[in-house]
């Protein structure tokens, strides 16, 4: 009896478990259908590289495409310096309007589209007026006018790790006439050149009730358009802008009725792009990438486009061991900028410029400071980086520099998600070790490395790339000037130039505010260090370094109210190294048979809007 109830349940145990082995994989089955939609690939790693569909793009449609290489887009706002990138450049300059546009040619004219005359009305008070088209608003519906103005005027002033903000501080007062639609904007000092602020402005009425405001209004996408186009999407993941026809715009609209920027792999854009999914290629290429497009692309097809920015190594002029002089030249002097720049190039020769001027660029054709011996700082010596830690008041015993038995040990912070930045660094770290100085490397996201730790002056230094304006002297003004003197802890404006009733927001009422601030009465080599118990420093805008001068202040104060040039103040901040610019990278910018006539002309404007600028005009076939 036994035995025969044991044959019969050992069948039925083992179908049992076959059942049940069935359900598990039938259910899985059916939890990987429920995830991955038919017809789609596989999920991608949210790292902006993505591979490119072998897709031909629809009617009307210009797709382009941006290599993914420095990592995703941090944000679309074109006035901080954290969200500084390609993608941010071409969108803002398709999206937002502004009041004045750079030619392909490099000249600067007024959008007729957005102002209807834009000229100074008065030298004493210095005013300009605006008049703006009537017709021009965001897409929203909402009217383009003063208070669009003024948002960004009081923006720049004060929100930290700003682009070129000291042209803002010189402004006095923003007066809204009719509507709006009259701006009369008065500064405390003429300035020629004005025609370069507001460009472009920003939807005041969504930035400023948004949650986080200025600093994530813009985080993800732009909410409105002002321009030919509205953006419609961002994906971090695939690392796709997608770019459609602003149907409210008010004037011409574009000829190409959609734009995709299309971020992935380098090999695969130049396949999509050899196949005609792609239209146009805009890379920040390495040595192979360049050779792949050189190869694929005619050189009547192709141009080289440098970045307005320069990478840096910024130090913190104002505490701890990098507020010296000499210590500042002893780091430099152990730098070797072109073992640098070919990590920040991917070794691509021609791909990371030479910097021999603090106030212009390389691709501006900047002349070097004749006064050094390289042009510059003295970098790659190690012999001149003994002397100065010597005079800095540090030993070298063995591998490591002490002073009072302590080793000399900095910190130096990078962005994260740009391979080339974070090997550019490791090399940093390697040869200041080489002199005996100890590097402890801090990797973090853009925005919170400047907007929080720099701007606070925490970290002794940092890597980044810096992006700039066309106009040299507020260029200058702002990564130079003095910055604005800091609150009382009862939180009064500690600034002489500035009335004690000012708001959070005070308008600049001197040159000298709008190049910076006003030196201490007794400065050295970086200024005087507020007695941290009685006053509250403010976080910096466009001076990452703190960096505080009386010589300098009085050459960039001459300079941008046109009384002198500013290349006058080189000699002495390559004397004292409040940054160290490493290198001007630059890009590759190609485009199909169809597109070819874009590349006809002069084209040194590109350096300022980048090539997608003039998009809105190009053929379609």
């Amino acid at each position: 009896m036994w035995r025969r109830s044991h044959r019969l349940v050992a069948p039925l145990r083992f179908v049992a478990r076959f059942v049940a082995l069935l359900g598990v994989l039938v259910a899985l089955l059916g939890l990987i259908a429920a995830c991955t939609p038919p017809n789609l690939p596989p999920p991608i790693a949210p790292s902006g590289a993505s591979s490119v569909p072998s897709t031909p793009p629809g009617a009307g449609t210009i797709v382009v495409g941006m290599d993914g290489s420095s990592g995703p887009i941090s944000g679309f706002n074109p006035h901080a310096i954290a969200d500084f990138s390609r993608a941010t450049q071409a969108v803002a300059s398709l999206v937002l309007p502004s009041v004045f546009v750079v030619q392909p040619d490099g000249s600067s004219i007024p959008d007729p589209d957005v102002v209807d005359a834009a000229k100074v009305t008065s030298l004493d008070p210095f005013t300009v007026t605006y008049t703006l088209d009537r017709k021009a608003s965001w897409s929203d519906g909402t009217p383009i006018t003063a208070e669009d103005f003024s948002y960004l005027r009081d923006q720049l002033v004060a929100q930290p790790a700003t682009v070129d903000p000291a042209g803002y501080r010189l402004i006095s007062q923003i007066r809204s006439r009719d509507a709006g639609k009259t701006v009369e904007v008065e500064f405390a000092a003429e300035f020629a050149d004005w025609p370069a602020l507001f460009s472009p402005l920003l939807p005041s009425h969504i930035m400023k009730d948004f949650p986080g405001g200025w600093g994530a209004a813009l985080n993800s996408d732009i909410p409105v358009s002002g321009n030919r186009y509205k953006m419609t999407s961002y994906d971090p993941v695939t690392g796709q802008v997608l770019l459609a026809r602003n149907d409210k715009y008010w004037a011409t609209p574009p000829g190409p009725a959609a734009v995709v920027l299309r971020l992935g792999d380098p090999t695969d854009l130049i396949a999509a792009f050899s196949r005609g999914d792609v239209q146009a290629l805009w890379l920040e290429p390495d040595a192979d990438t360049v050779a792949s497009v050189e190869e694929s692309v005619p050189a009547d097809r192709r141009t080289t486009v440098p970045l307005p920015a320069t990478t840096q190594l910024i130090f913190n002029t104002t505490t701890g061991p990098t507020s010296s002089a000499d210590l500042r030249a002893a780091v430099a002097a152990g730098i070797s900028p072109a073992i640098v720049g070919t990590d920040l190039s991917g070794g691509w020769v021609d791909g990371a410029a030479a910097v021999t001027s603090q106030v212009r660029l390389p691709a501006q054709g900047a002349e070097p400071d004749r006064s050094t011996p390289a042009g510059g700082a003295a970098t790659a010596d190690a012999i001149v980086a003994q002397d100065k830690l010597t005079e800095a008041g540090y030993l070298r015993n063995g591998l490591y520099a002490t002073r009072n038995g302590e080793v000399l040990r900095l910190t130096l912070g990078y962005p994260t998600g740009n391979p080339r930045v974070a090997a550019a660094a490791r090399t940093i770290a390697r040869q200041l070790g080489s002199s005996g100085i100890e590097v402890d490397l801090l990797a973090d996201n853009a925005p919170s490395l400047l907007e929080t730790r720099v701007a606070a002056g925490t970290l002794d230094l940092v890597l980044a790339a810096v992006p700039r304006d066309s106009k040299d002297a507020a260029a200058a003004a702002s990564a130079f000037g003095c910055p604005r003197a800091g609150t009382t802890t009862g939180g009064e404006p500690n600034d002489p130039l500035v009335p004690p009733t000012a708001t959070a927001t005070p308008p600049a009422i001197s040159a000298s505010a709008a190049a910076g601030g006003t030196p201490p009465a007794e400065v050295g080599d970086t200024g005087g260090t507020a007695d941290t118990g009685a006053l509250t420093e403010p976080l910096r805008t466009g001076n990452l370094s703190g960096y505080c001068n009386a010589a300098t202040q009085k050459i960039l104060v001459d300079a941008i109210t046109g009384q002198s040039g500013v290349e006058a103040a080189d000699p002495g901040l390559w004397a004292n190294l409040p940054v160290l610019p490493l290198a001007e990278l630059s890009t590759v910018f190609a485009v199909s048979p169809g597109l070819s006539a874009v590349l006809d002309g002069p084209h040194d404007g590109w350096l300022w809007t980048g090539p997608l600028a003039g998009l809105p005009d190009w053929p379609v076939g």
